[in-house]
């Protein structure tokens, strides 16, 4: 299993513009600070300009009756709330701050004044739209053919690869349990079931409310046990 099908991390907008490009967008760029709970845009209104996620982490999800779906969660360095934007469609989706997070906004008139002038930033966004795609795809896919192990075991590392800093060793996800459920797509009383069985395995393990991989045996005991959960004949 590819697992960079199922995520990726947006994160290199400024690394491929030219300087000058770069400089525009500063110029007409607004930043804000969000205490954790709140919602930067909301499903079924309209986009205004595109968002960079300068500290903390934001959950996508769509709202149902019973709960939430979470879609993706984003890091630090990532654009969000750009396909609405450039399809002129109101967003399918909410996005919700986790953390206390500082996010830079762009306008619409800035944004796409740039876009028709920049071949480099028409390139990057076409190839992250195609990215995301890919991913909502799988995701789906991810929801309606794996079992709720195997659901949590691949968040669990995709997780591990976007909460990952420099640091790498250990890695701190820091998520609530309702959070979590509505990523894996279960309730938290059978997720609370697995993370207790995936600890007592040795799989995790926790401080406070955080999950804690140590090291990269762990993400290779993770991967092993989603592949033999896979399996045709295995539960």
């Amino acid at each position: 299993m590819e697992l960079t099908t199922y995520y990726f991390i947006n994160n290199s907008l400024f690394e491929h513009l030219r300087k000058d490009e770069v400089a525009f967008l500063n110029q007409n760029m607004t930043q804000e600070k969000y205490a954790k709970g709140k919602n930067v845009f909301q499903e079924g209104s309209y986009p205004k300009g595109v968002f960079i996620l300068d500290k903390g982490k934001v959950k996508i999800y769509q709202s149902f009756d019973d709960g939430q779906q979470i879609m993706s969660v984003h890091v630090q360095g990532e654009i969000f709330g750009y396909r609405s934007f450039l399809c002129g469609e109101t967003y399918p989706v909410t996005a919700t701050t986790i953390e206390e997070c500082r996010i830079s906004f762009i306008p619409k008139g800035p944004f796409l004044e740039l876009l028709q002038r920049s071949t480099l930033l028409s390139n990057i966004l076409l190839r992250f739209l195609s990215y995301e795609f890919t991913v909502w795809v799988n995701t789906i896919s991810n929801l309606t053919q794996r079992t709720a192990r195997e659901r949590l075991l691949l968040s669990l590392l995709i997780l591990i690869e976007k909460y990952k800093t420099k640091k790498l060793w250990p890695v701190e996800i820091r998520l609530s349990r309702a959070d979590m459920a509505a990523l894996v797509g279960t309730s938290k009383e059978t997720l609370s079931r697995m993370m207790t069985q995936l600890k007592q395995e040795k799989y995790i393990a926790s401080k406070g409310r955080s999950i804690i991989i140590n090291g990269p045996a762990q993400v290779a005991r993770l991967k092993k046990a989603l592949s033999d959960s896979s399996k045709p004949g295995l539960t």
